[in-house]
């Protein structure tokens, strides 16, 4: 599950997950993150935020979708915030943690 937040005042949009991101979540969540994440051509305006202080679990489709929104954002405008330990040390042996601001 996703919810969305946007906050005019600083230009953030977060994106706070909850539960499992195994395959099945996310293919169910890509459609709906593709219409609510505010990207356009290769930049985006606004700070963008993945939220995972309730995620327990991360698969590599996840980490794909990670990419792909961080690339499109462009550099510095896309992060990944309260990460649960093994989450974080997912993100690390993968070697994304400081390319995807991982905290």
């Amino acid at each position: 599950m996703v919810n969305f937040n946007y906050n005019p005042e600083n230009k953030t949009f977060t994106a706070t997950f909850v539960g499992r991101m195994d395959t099945l979540a996310v293919e169910k969540m890509n459609e709906v993150m593709s219409v609510n994440i505010p990207l356009s051509e290769g930049k985006s305006k606004d700070k963008i935020i993945f939220d995972l202080r309730d995620v327990e679990y991360i698969s590599s489709s996840f980490i794909r979708i990670c990419v792909s929104i961080a690339k499109q954002a462009g550099q510095g405008q896309f992060s990944i915030v309260h990460c649960q330990p093994f989450v974080k040390k997912t993100f690390k042996i993968s070697g994304l943690d400081d390319i995807l601001n991982v905290t």
